[in-house]
């Protein structure tokens, strides 16, 4: 199911509190990929790497080669992901182009941190519960009309999404709303796809996706933009917790009344009254009882990470600068003035991380608030693709091939809008999501527009930055993102009708990425018309002409 797009089935499943894995058949044609995917990865090795005449030079062939096997291998799940992602980690070294010391600190990347110190703390809300009580209070709240409902489960995935992957979010939500939709409707039977139906479960699923786009930590495409960001342009101004979520959180605030305005009215008739699914949430809140002692101090250590994250570093708000704590408080307090990145988020993340393994719930059982065996159920095969699309980006930029493939588009985007320029790569990218890994397609695309950017005089976060939020938008097929497949799953949403309404998304995504990119989030992220200076550095100028030829 997860076919290394963010999150991984593996957060959720047998961690207590969590509702049971849902892995969809794919069947046939899904084996079929899987050893078409098996042959073609080292044809196209052996294509690149012997067959670009003089267009490329050795090093370059060599990168070229190493990604476009990892690259098909990953879209087509032909090895599991963990291992695939290890392909880098062994050929850049054994082909000469990067040594193996240099290549392993992309393993454990700044960013790889965040993103352990983030599932920690989510594998936390989950194993006290925490999650599914905001969940039930925030449908509860909203209201329990069909319409209201589907609301209300778009809103709690979306927000759950911010800081748990979309998986577990979906995973978390599936058996409350399967036991809302039985209530509405008055049978278990699964054949009975009314429009409620499906408008709760696709919203739920297309919201835990939209919701990861909002922070850092909500999808790993997110996390590849950022490494890649720091690595291959290490001047440019480094993008805090707080600067992201006020940037991309206006795109989820449009989405969610939009979304629900989309669904329930126009893809699908949703009826307007029936009480009866408000039994279920009642139920369920009151199944779940009175806070104990190991929620109440999950609760506080989520709230607390999630405070710190947002006010880490100054953020610029138009009329005022809201100070961060690391250099006003700290400074203050310990006397330590301290260099511009030099605390992170996965300083943050890590921090609290570790304090979840020593704060007590029962000293006298010897309980906390977690425990290795918990945390140990992390989808390490994210954390690996993550660093294998690391040290690919990272080869990119050491051979030179981001500027080959760069320079060459460069010239036939340099005069076209940036509106067009940028419209065009977000439904390019939507679409090829639809088939494909999105951090994958990210770690792979992203080097190449950036230096495309800079080649056509723009600044490279004009297209990175869309592109890696477009990488999440993909809403029409059930294999596009695992919380597509988890409602695929359940068998009461048929592939045609998710197409249908999934093309409608898809469409009303495109639109706002590119509406809140260009008149909101260019704004926070500090994106400028012209190429910026941090990265005029990279900008090669062909040699002068020999005189004497």
């Amino acid at each position: 199911m997860d076919r290394g797009r963010d999150g991984g089935a593996g957060i959720g499943g047998d961690v207590p509190g969590s509702p049971p894995a849902v892995v969809p058949d794919t069947g046939a044609s899904g084996e079929w990929v899987r050893r078409v995917g098996l042959v073609l990865g080292p044809v196209l090795f052996a294509a690149c790497l012997f067959g670009t005449g003089d267009a490329l030079d050795d090093a370059q062939r060599k990168v070229a080669a190493i990604t476009a096997l990892t690259a098909t291998w990953w879209m087509t799940a032909a090895l599991p992901i963990g291992a695939t992602s290890l392909i880098p980690a062994a050929l850049l070294p054994l082909l000469g182009v990067i040594g193996g010391r240099d290549v392993a600190p992309s393993y454990m990347h700044d960013l790889v941190f965040l993103f352990i110190g983030a599932f920690v703390i989510s594998l936390g809300l989950e194993r006290w519960n925490v999650h599914r009580r905001i969940a039930l209070w925030i449908v509860a709240r909203v209201g329990t009309s069909p319409r209201n409902l589907v609301l209300g489960f778009m809103i709690a995935s979306a927000f759950l999404s911010f800081w748990i992957n979309n998986t577990s979010t979906t995973l978390l939500m599936l058996p409350i709303g399967v036991a809302v939709i039985a209530s509405v409707s008055g049978t278990d039977d699964i054949r009975a796809r009314e429009p409620f139906a499906i408008a709760l479960l696709l919203g739920m699923a297309y919201s835990s996706s939209v919701g990861g786009m909002a922070t850092p930590v909500g999808t790993a495409p997110n996390q590849v933009f950022l490494g890649q960001l720091g690595e291959r342009f290490p001047d440019a101004p480094s993008i805090s917790f707080g600067r992201w979520m006020l940037a991309w959180l206006p795109l989820v605030l449009l989405y969610l009344p939009l979304g629900w305005l989309l669904l329930t009215r126009v893809a699908l008739r949703v009826p307007r009254t029936s009480t009866r699914g408000g039994d279920v949430i009642a139920r369920e809140r009151r199944a779940l009882g009175r806070m104990g002692r190991g929620e109440k101090l999950m609760a506080l250590v989520f709230a607390t990470t999630a405070v710190l994250w947002v006010t880490r570093a100054n953020l610029d708000l138009g009329l005022f600068t809201f100070p961060g704590w690391v250099h006003s408080i700290l400074p203050a307090s310990l006397g330590i003035d301290y260099p511009e990145k030099f605390i992170t988020d996965a300083t943050v993340a890590t921090f609290m991380a570790v304090l979840c393994f020593v704060i007590p719930v029962n000293r006298k059982r010897g309980e906390f608030l977690m425990d290795w065996e918990t945390a140990a159920r992390m989808p390490w095969e994210v954390l690996l693709l993550l660093g294998g699309g690391f040290a690919i980006a990272g080869a990119f930029k050491e051979s030179g091939l981001d500027r080959v493939v760069g320079d060459q588009l460069g010239p036939l985007l340099a005069g076209t809008p940036p509106l067009v320029t940028v419209a065009a790569i977000v439904v390019l990218v939507t679409a090829l999501t639809e088939i494909t890994s999105n951090t994958a397609t990210t770690a792979v695309l992203l080097p190449v527009l950036g230096q495309a950017a800079i080649a056509a005089d723009m600044s490279p976060l004009l297209f990175m930055a869309p592109a890696t939020i477009a990488a999440s938008a993909a809403f029409m097929l059930p294999v596009a993102t695992p919380p597509n497949a988890v409602v695929f799953a359940s068998r009461r949403v048929e592939a045609p009708a998710m197409a249908r309404v999934g093309l409608l998304f898809n469409i009303l995504l495109a639109v706002l990425i590119v509406s809140v990119f260009h008149l909101w989030g260019r704004r926070v992220l500090e994106i400028g018309p012209d190429t910026p200076a941090w990265a005029v550095s990279e900008r090669v100028e062909p040699a002068p002409a020999d005189p004497g030829r």
